[in-house]
């Protein structure tokens, strides 16, 4: 990185770095968990109660963990689901009231109607809710147990209907705790866990019996243990002769080590981030597979590309949410937005760009906010919102558009309905809002960035990152900004004043606006390096020669460039591939953008026989000439030109023709008895008249009737529209009454059949005492009339 020390004295750059630093620790370093133990979250819906039997089934009792039973249960009838899992677990199972602590060893069931949350160790219960299907508990547990519990929160999707529990899981997984999933194939309903599995939030995707085994081996690990993560290597070398320093240095060497392994195998460079975050990632992934050596680690690596992968995910902390902080982005709508679309001329553009965007929450907020600007100004703006991560996976998923039913409560309902479309579980952005926003591979360290920008949003990347490359990011920041551009950061991250590259327009809300020039040497766009092999590749070819081309070769391109006519290569969309010989006098490229269509680019005189003959070759796939064609030279004579369309006879371009123009001499026809000069130099003119009026006949009346055929299907295809639109919009309702319905008996009848079980096997032990005991024993009813008797009676 380059420095400019005349326009960033070392005094400031100093300031600047241990200002931002300091947010950057607090951000980072935010509040232990609030329980000494793990907490376990297992959210389900139908189907979950038999998942819920064999998880305790084989959930030894003595974890030192508690359980939290999340599930949608139908508000006006009462749970059974406690006492059902009574009996397969040895664990205390309660049902919860409001403030009821959570401890260790215990396993506690929602109340019915309610939602749940975890707050300061104990279990609150929410308002009662007479519709569950507008409710999201398990999400809504989830992020409170992320918030409280963070490395030492787990959290279990079991079987279930709908997307409930993905947001929640990104929580959990973004704060640093364990994601499981059951397995689809062995989900009587596999809709939950497979919305998990597909966002990739799921570590795990295990049967519910093999799930204790590997949450435990998580639990047990020194990283959910100790108090933020206790690091291996000092533990061993608690027991050593090493020193503390020594075990530091070796400490840091391995970490270089990891981080060289995860440089080379992709190709991100974590080396610029903060060396606390690093490692508590590092330790997750040590704890994911039961690993407490960074050296043991650092060579389990090297062996596991799959690992890396997941290393380098898990580093790139993906954590955002539609208008995260809503005060901020109201902040930014009335300082930046509404001035700088006011400010705009109609059909004007608005750049913006959105840094470590992740799955792109973030960039439709800012895109949304300057749709409603501009809608409410009645102005008609180009809006592009170019929004970069490092993440191909995350980039893939917002690409899609497509987000968990855990929105509503980020949006207002008439933000939700105006910009995204209900499709059964999830939510999928309307197609005029994601044209506005653009999706790019970029890493904001070391890729130029983009230029002429209004606004630039880099929310909580900061404060993982190192203070000199914090620097660094202010000044790419700068240099794509216009002089008044504004910069808007997260709630924890700053830009020191005495920087003097940016003021502060909502110090609360952190949104900054550029002043002064771009400071030539502060910034340095890095060139990327070739590889060894292609390093090796370039010098072989620059020092091999050229091979000559054989006589038959040369002998070919001569006669080619003789006697070949010149000759085009198109598609069946007209567009040329290839040109052979001298075209200029049939094509020419005409005024305004450059084009690679055939009919744009052929001259009048030739245009109409070209597309004859292209029409007449694809319909046909044979050989077509049209020979009604005029050119006329740079010397003015007339000539006679044929044109030959045919279809490249390869399988390799099936639909590829050939479009050759064959000159012939100019015309030099006699003038015939009883012909006057008018009829002789009218006669050329006069026949290509004529094919042209021919021509415009034709199409005409094709497209007569091909309007009057798009007309009856649009009124049909309108018509249509309209009545399927009525019945979605009525069987979407009955949709969703009928989901929320079949999850309520799915689960009741779950209770029931486990209920008629015990039934069986208490009425199965009492026929079997009542035929073993010798005493005489008669059962009457109200009517004194024999209902059951002992044999011995």
């Amino acid at each position: 990185m380059n420095e400019a020390e005349p326009h960033i004295p070392n005094v400031d750059r100093v300031e600047a770095a241990e200002e931002t630093n300091r947010l950057a620790e607090l951000a980072d370093l935010e509040a232990p968990p609030r329980l000494p133990f793990a907490v376990v979250g297992i959210g389900a819906s139908a189907g979950g109660l038999v998942a819920f039997m064999e998880l305790f089934r084989a959930m030894p009792s003595d974890t030192g963990m508690a359980f939290v039973l999340v599930q949608h249960l139908p508000p006006d009838r009462e749970s059974m689901v406690a006492e059902i899992l009574q009996r397969n677990t040895a664990m205390p199972v309660q049902q919860v009231s409001d403030d009821m602590p959570v401890e260790p060893n215990h396993v506690y069931v929602i109340r019915p109607g309610y939602t749940l949350t975890l707050k300061n160790g104990r279990l609150r219960l929410g308002e009662r809710l007479e519709k569950p299907r507008h409710s999201r508990p398990v999400d809504d547990f989830f992020r409170s147990l992320a918030e409280e519990q963070r490395e030492r929160a787990i959290c279990v999707i079991l079987s279930g209907m709908g997307s409930n529990g993905a947001a929640g899981g990104q929580a959990v997984k973004a704060v640093g705790g364990l994601c499981v999933a059951q397995d689809p194939d062995t989900a009587e309903f596999p809709s939950m866990p497979r919305h998990l599995i597909d966002a990739g939030y799921a570590d795990f995707i295990l049967r519910p019996s093999e799930m204790p085994e590997a949450i435990l081996a998580y639990a047990r690990h020194p990283y959910a243990r100790d108090q933020r993560g206790a690091e291996g290597n000092k533990a061993e070398g608690a027991g050593s002769t090493a020193t503390p320093q020594e075990v530091q240095q070796r400490e840091q060497q391995q970490l270089r080590e990891i981080l060289a392994i995860v440089r080379t195998r992709t190709r991100f460079d974590f080396t610029g981030y903060k060396k606390p975050t690093v490692m508590r990632r590092i330790q997750r992934r040590m704890g994911l597979n039961r690993l407490t050596d960074l050296g043991n680690y650092a060579k389990f690596l090297r062996q596991n590309a799959v690992e890396v992968t997941g290393l380098a995910d898990d580093l790139l902390i993906h954590v955002t949410g539609f208008f995260r902080d809503a005060d901020a982005w109201e902040a930014l709508r009335q300082t930046v937005i509404v001035p700088l679309v006011r400010s705009r001329e109609p059909e004007g553009v608005i750049r913006c760009w959105v840094a470590a965007c992740s799955s792109g929450e973030e960039a439709y907020s800012l895109a949304i906010l300057l749709v409603e600007e501009s809608e409410r100004a009645d102005k008609r703006l180009n809006i592009k919102v170019f929004a970069t991560d490092t993440a191909e996976r995350t980039l893939s998923n917002a690409r899609n558009g497509v987000y968990p039913g855990g929105i509503e409560s980020e949006m207002a309902p008439d933000r939700l309905q105006r910009f995204f479309e209900r499709d059964d579980a999830v939510y999928r952005v309307r197609q005029d809002l994601r044209e506005r926003v653009v999706f790019a591979p970029q890493n904001v360290l070391s890729d130029p960035p983009f230029s002429r920008l209004d606004i630039v949003t880099c929310r909580n990347l900061l404060i993982y990152l190192e203070p000199e490359v914090q620097l660094r990011v202010f000044a790419l920041m700068h240099f794509g900004l216009r002089e008044g551009g504004a910069l808007f950061l997260g709630n924890s991250e700053m830009i020191p004043v005495s920087a003097g590259t940016f003021e502060s327009i909502d110090k609360k809300a952190r949104i900054y606006r550029r002043v002064g020039p771009t400071r030539h040497g502060t910034i340095d766009f890095q060139l990327p390096r070739p590889s060894a092999g292609e390093l090796d590749r370039q010098r072989s070819n620059a020092l091999s020669p050229v091979a000559p081309r054989s006589v038959a070769q040369l002998t070919a391109r001569a006669l080619i460039a003789l006697h070949v006519p010149a000759a085009v290569t198109v598609d069946r969309n007209y567009h040329v591939v290839y040109y052979q010989g001298d075209t200029q006098l049939y094509l020419s490229q005409p005024t305004g953008e450059p084009t690679q269509d055939l009919i744009a680019l052929a001259n009048e005189q030739v245009r109409g026989a070209v597309r004859t003959a292209l029409q007449r070759a694809m319909a046909s796939g044979a050989v077509e000439v049209v020979p009604d064609g005029w050119a006329i030279n740079g010397e003015g004579q007339r000539h006679r030109i044929i044109v030959t369309a045919s279809p490249l006879a390869l399988h390799e371009a099936p639909d590829l023709f050939v479009v050759s123009f064959q000159r012939l001499e100019a015309s030099s026809a006699p003038i015939g008895l009883g012909d006057d000069e008018g009829t002789s130099e009218g006669r050329a003119p006069n026949e290509e008249l004529q094919r042209l009026r021919d021509e415009l006949q034709s199409a005409i009346e094709e497209l007569q009737a091909s309007a009057e055929e798009h007309k009856a299907a649009a009124e049909e295809a309108m018509s249509m529209n309209e009545e399927l639109q009525s019945s979605n919009e009525e069987l979407e309702t009955s949709k969703e009454e009928m989901q929320s319905l079949n999850e309520e008996l799915s689960t009741v009848n779950s209770q029931l059949h486990a209920k008629m079980d015990e039934l069986q096997k208490t009425s199965g032990d009492l026929r079997s005492l009542l035929a073993s005991t010798d005493i005489a024993v008669i059962f009457l009813d109200s009517q004194f009339r024999i209902r059951r008797y002992t044999p011995a009676a």
